[in-house]
């Protein structure tokens, strides 16, 4: 499928070099903002509500979303794989409310929250991000994880909970991400 231009998206802000494929569904655009050199692929759904932000240098894969309501934020040299589902709100089905969209709001329950993806930051392939979570800086979680707890740093984590494996190389991918000019904060 082609990209459309990102002009006709009614976004909030939008960077240069920006790919949204004509499957991309956005909903509240005028709350959407997007960095330079984005993609965001065929079948990626992006819910808007309250806010998101993406930074520069994010490729969000076929079949993700990122959805819940609340207010989202994905730094720069970030990865949404395929498939990731980031949530920053949802039912809580603890029997304090009723847990559906087609209920009005007085009888359920809900929670929204935040939800921090850093700079550099990698979700797998299905990778699943309740809300409240921040992901820290340069932390992966691998394909198919459940992060339910924040991410540290520069850690790649995997597994139903994601649990810590190994660090990443952080000077690295810095002096990397460097020569395309980023500058940490």
């Amino acid at each position: 499928m082609a990209a459309v231009d990102p002009e006709t998206l009614g976004l909030r802000s939008c960077g240069e070099d920006v790919r949204a494929y004509e499957l991309t569904r956005i909903t509240d655009p005028d709350r959407v903002t997007l960095g330079s050199h984005v993609i965001l692929d065929d079948f990626t759904f992006l819910q808007g509500r309250e806010s998101l932000t993406i930074g520069d240098y994010v490729h969000v894969a076929m079949f993700a979303s990122i959805t819940g309501g609340g207010t989202t934020s994905i730094g720069s040299f970030a990865t949404v794989s395929q498939g990731a589902r980031l949530f920053s709100g949802t039912d809580v089905p603890d029997g304090s409310g009723l847990t559906d969209s087609t209920i009005p709001a007085e009888h359920r329950a809900l929670k929204r929250s935040h939800l921090t993806v850093g700079d550099f930051a990698f979700l797998g392939a299905n990778a699943v991000v309740l809300p409240g979570v921040t992901i820290g800086e340069g932390a992966v979680a691998g394909a198919q994880s459940l992060v339910r707890t924040d991410l540290e740093p520069w850690t790649i984590y995997a597994g139903v909970p994601a649990r810590p494996l190994r660090s990443r190389p952080r000077e690295a991918m810095l002096e990397r991400a460097a020569a395309l000019g980023y500058e940490p904060s």
